[in-house]
Parts: structure tokens; C-alpha cells; sequence
């Protein structure tokens, strides 16, 4: 039992970790990804309708990162850190409650169009 919980806590901390966009294509990218992802494992939430508007989501935000410049590479990166970020939280709290999470930042997300601050540099010293 001990191992389990050293374990969780090792695994805690990379699971948990946030997808945050640097660009808005990287933000479309990650839409596109975790729409898949969801469309894919978390079926049994919304049933048919659901997933084909998650396809259409995926579809449209796809088409958008494509059109700011998105390369196979990039969609594979994204689609590998997103899938990764699934697994780690079905790991940590179920696939329900991992479902239930995904859809509800997806669905949060999919009423804005994405705005990525810039990352702010620290003042020097003189």
C-alpha cells in the first residue's frame, strides 16, 4: 500500500499538469485534441448527437489551426499531449469524473474565441 501512494504522489503532480497555449493556434490545436478525446472516451455522457457535435467541434478547430499554420507535427504534438493529459486524470480520479472535467473545459472554452496573453519578460535591474 505504501508503494501505491508513493507512486500517486510521484504521478500526482505531471497529471495534474495544465495544457496552456503559447499561440492561439496552439489553443485551437488543444481544442481540436481534447474534443477528440473526449468524442472518443466520453461518449456515454451525451450519446450520439453529442459526440457528432464534438466531431464538428474538433473539425472546426482543426480547420482554424490549419489556417494559422498548423502542420501535421503540430496536431500530432497536441493530440499526444492532450490524450496524455486524459490518461493522467483517468488514472487520478476515474474515467467519470475525468469525462466530466474534459467536457465541462471544453465547453467553457468553446464559447470565446481563444485570447493568449504574452508571456511577460521581468524587468532588469540596473
Amino acid at each position: 500500500m505504501r508503494k501505491l501512494y508513493i507512486a500517486l504522489a510521484a504521478v500526482a503532480p505531471l497529471a495534474g499538469c495544465a495544457t496552456t497555449p503559447a499561440t492561439p493556434m496552439e489553443a485551437r490545436l488543444n481544442r481540436y485534441a481534447g474534443a477528440q478525446v473526449v468524442a472518443m472516451n466520453c461518449a456515454a455522457a451525451g450519446g450520439y448527437s453529442s459526440v457528432a457535435t464534438m466531431r464538428a467541434d474538433a473539425d472546426k478547430n482543426l480547420a482554424e489551426a490549419r489556417r494559422l499554420g498548423a502542420t501535421d507535427a503540430d496536431v500530432a504534438k497536441a493530440t499526444q499531449r492532450v490524450n496524455g493529459n486524459f490518461a493522467g486524470a483517468v488514472f487520478m480520479v476515474g474515467d467519470y469524473q475525468a469525462c466530466n472535467s474534459f467536457m465541462s473545459t471544453l465547453a467553457w472554452a468553446g464559447t470565446s474565441t481563444p485570447v493568449v496573453k504574452p508571456k511577460v519578460q521581468p524587468k532588469k535591474k540596473p
